[in-house]
C-alpha cells in the first residue's frame, strides 16, 4: 500500500504565519501610502488656498486711491468722512456706517485684531454668515475706482473724473463735460470669519463689498475657506528723510499720523481641510504681534506674507 505524504500541522501554521507576516507588510505599505497620499494632498491644499487669498487681496492693494483721471488724492465731491451724514442722494444701505463708502480722503485702512473699520471706528453691520470673526484677526478696508471704466448705472455708485476733478454719483447722470470717464466705486471690507457658508466652525476670508442695484448698497460674501489668519503691517516711509523707502513695519495701532504709508505687508494663515491620522505637531509661530504656541492638531496649517507696494501714493511722489 502506498502511502500518501501531506503537510503537518506545524508545517501548515509555519505557512500561516509567513502568508500573515507578507499581508501585514502590503497592508502597512497601503496605510503609509495613503499617509503620505494625504499629507501631499493637505500640502496642495494649503497652497491653493494661501493662492487664492493673496490673489484678491493683493489686486486690491494695488489699486487702493485709484481715482479714475483724477490725479490720487485729489478732492471727490460728495465725498465725507466715515461716521458723518451721506449727501441725500448718496445714501448707501447696508448698515455698515454711514460714508463708509464715501470716505475717499482715505485709501487703505485697519484694525488691528478687531472687526473694525479703524480702531475708533466700528463696523455696525454683522459678520457673515453666523456673526462670529476670528479674535485677533485684523480688518482690512480698502477704497478705489473700478480698473476700467464702467457705463452710467443708476443705482451704483460711481465716481466720475477728469483731468482737474472728480465727483461721486448714484444717478447716472454725468457731469464733468467730454473728456470725463466714468468708474465704479469699490470699497471692500476684508475679515476673517469663524464660520464658512458651508460649515460652521470653518474660518473663511470673507469681505463687506460695494455693490449696485436699486441703490447702493455693502453685501457679504465670501471669498476663501480655510484662511484662519490675516494680520496687516503698514510699512512707513518717514518724512524726516529724503529717500522714499520703507524705513519700518508697524501695526495698524502704530501708525503715526505724519509718517506717509508706502506698502503693506499681508500675513495670512491658512488651515488644511484635510484632516491628518495621527495628528501632528504644529510648529509656534511668531508673526506681526501674534504668538501662537505649538501644538497637537489634525489639520496642518501654513503661515505666508507677501508686501504690496502701495501705488497711488497721496501726497509725496
Amino acid at each position: 500500500m502506498t502511502r500518501i505524504k501531506g503537510l503537518t500541522l506545524v508545517e501548515m501554521m509555519i505557512a500561516m504565519l509567513l502568508v500573515l507576516i507578507a499581508s501585514a507588510g502590503a497592508l502597512a505599505l497601503v496605510a503609509r501610502g495613503r499617509a503620505a497620499q494625504r499629507t501631499g494632498e493637505a500640502v496642495a491644499t494649503l497652497e491653493e488656498i494661501t493662492d487664492a487669498a493673496f490673489a484678491i487681496l493683493v489686486e486690491e492693494l494695488r489699486m487702493a486711491g485709484y481715482l479714475g483721471l483724477a490725479a490720487p488724492g485729489s478732492p471727490v465731491i460728495g465725498a465725507s468722512a466715515f461716521g458723518t451724514a451721506e449727501a441725500r442722494d448718496l445714501v448707501v444701505t447696508g448698515g455698515c456706517g454711514q460714508s463708509l463708502a464715501h470716505d475717499l480722503d482715505t485709501t487703505v485702512t485697519a484694525a488691528d485684531g478687531a472687526y473694525r473699520v479703524a480702531a475708533a471706528v466700528p463696523l455696525r453691520c454683522g459678520a457673515g454668515p453666523n456673526g462670529r470673526v476670528v479674535p485677533g484677526a485684523d480688518t482690512l478696508t480698502v477704497w478705489h475706482a473700478s480698473a476700467a471704466a464702467a457705463p452710467l448705472d443708476a443705482g451704483r455708485l460711481q465716481i466720475e473724473s477728469n483731468l482737474r476733478a472728480a465727483r461721486l454719483m448714484t444717478d447716472g447722470v454725468a457731469r464733468l463735460g467730454a473728456g470725463a470717464r466714468v468708474h465704479d466705486l469699490e470699497v471692500s471690507v476684508f475679515y476673517i470669519s469663524a464660520d464658512s457658508s458651508a460649515q460652521r466652525g470653518w474660518p473663511s476670508l470673507r469681505r463687506k463689498r460695494l455693490i449696485g442695484g436699486s441703490r447702493p448698497a455693502f453685501q457679504d460674501e465670501e471669498l476663501v475657506t480655510g484662511v484662519e489668519d490675516m494680520q496687516v503691517e503698514f510699512g512707513l516711509d518717514s518724512l524726516d528723510d529724503d529717500d522714499s523707502s520703507v524705513d519700518r513695519w508697524v501695526t495698524p495701532a502704530e501708525v503715526p499720523a505724519l509718517d506717509t504709508p508706502r506698502a503693506i505687508r499681508l500675513w495670512i494663515r491658512v488651515r488644511s481641510d484635510t484632516p491628518e491620522n495621527p495628528p501632528i505637531i504644529l510648529p509656534a509661530l511668531g508673526y506681526s504681534n501674534r504668538v501662537e504656541s505649538s501644538g497637537s492638531s489634525r489639520y496642518r496649517r501654513k503661515l505666508s506674507s507677501r508686501v504690496i507696494e502701495l501705488r497711488n501714493l497721496q501726497g509725496r511722489p
